[in-house]
């Protein structure tokens, strides 16, 4: 226990052999006040190790800052030098030249960057008004249609027929108008024709939303062709009158399209073109319809009716019935090389 108390206590500051050993001899007969002791120099040398290290370490952090304020001092002055010098001649700064073009470079990029907003801008400022001039456009040719077709009726009321021109300096073609005779007898077999419904006409699934009812092909009356027929129906959450309101106000370019060519979508492109031939009253029309193609031109004229009528259960029913055909007259005129048109007509009835 001594030699290990005076070991102990050669390391300690402040106290010599002499007095740790006097310590020592004066505690050796209580045992409980020697640990005491020793506990209270193992916490004495602990506190003057972590006094030593903090003091090197303050010494280390002040000769570190001093460092630091220094090199900062020496940047400093390297750069109030070399500004000067700049200052003095700036043709040969390659460090100022660089800075210079950066700069120069970000103001275009800004002034770029404005630039290309402002076109954007008048882009879709001069698309907007394209489509405006174009909608306005298309009502006042459709108008203008409209009334020539009245006078074209009015001037040539005792004559056969008159010219059909088309836009886009399409082919025209002779019309022989439609008697009301012709246009009620054509619509009436139409209706007597698909009004039934086949009894072996199945539901075959769905397309777009539409249910979709086919019955199986069967020939025509004169036995020269096959004939079929597809029912499309679909449920609308629209009363009668609003739907009466809208659909016949429709522009014609938006109202089905009857016939179309086998090529069509793949090598015969374009936009259809329909208007007006006769109108017998608001609800009864006969239009022509045209689809340009690269060789030949595919139209046919179509019989329009709407018409209301009240079904056995007193519910209200809309008809709106589209028919293919022509007069006696307009098939002549289209068989004449003087009269008709460099194109294909289709006057099979659907």
């Amino acid at each position: 226990m001594i030699s290990n108390m005076t070991s102990f206590s050669s390391h300690m500051s402040g106290m010599n052999t002499a007095n740790c050993l006097l310590a020592i001899e004066e505690t050796r007969g209580d045992p409980v006040t020697t640990q005491l002791w020793e506990s209270a120099m193992r916490e004495q040398v602990r506190r003057e190790q972590q006094w030593a290290r903090m003091k090197r370490w303050r010494k280390q952090k002040k000769e570190k800052d001093t460092g630091m304020v220094q090199e900062r001092l020496r940047l400093e002055k390297e750069l109030q030098r070399r500004v000067h010098q700049a200052r003095l001649n700036p043709d040969h700064s390659p460090r100022q030249s660089i800075g210079n073009a950066f700069r120069q470079a970000t103001l275009e990029c800004a002034a770029l960057t404005r630039e290309n907003l402002a076109l954007k801008k008048a882009i879709e400022q001069q698309t907007k008004f394209d489509s405006m001039l174009r909608l306005v456009a298309q009502e006042m040719a459709s108008h203008v249609s409209d009334l020539s077709v009245k006078e074209t009726q009015l001037h040539l009321e005792g004559e056969e027929g008159w010219r059909v021109n088309f836009p886009n300096d399409e082919p025209s073609f002779h019309f022989s108008p439609f008697s009301r005779a012709e246009f009620d007898r054509v619509l009436r077999e139409s209706d007597v024709a698909y009004a039934e419904r086949h009894p072996c006409t199945a539901t075959v699934g769905k397309i777009l939303g539409w249910t979709v009812d086919c019955a199986p092909l069967r020939r025509n009356e004169s036995g020269t062709a096959f004939v079929a027929h597809a029912t499309f129906t679909r449920r609308l959450h629209c009363s009668l009158d609003e739907s009466q309101k809208i659909l016949p106000r429709l522009d014609k370019k938006l109202w089905p399209v009857l016939v179309t060519p086998r090529s069509w979508g793949h090598v015969q492109t374009g936009d259809t073109s329909c208007q007006g031939l006769q109108s017998f009253h608001e609800d009864a029309h006969v239009m022509v319809c045209n689809i340009p193609g690269q060789a030949t031109n595919l139209r046919y004229v179509a019989l329009a009716l709407l018409s209301r009528e009240v079904g056995s259960d007193g519910k209200r029913v809309d008809k709106y019935t589209m028919t293919v055909a022509y007069s006696d007259a307009s098939n002549q005129a289209s068989e004449n090389p003087r009269k008709g048109c460099s194109g294909s007509w289709r006057a099979a009835s659907t």
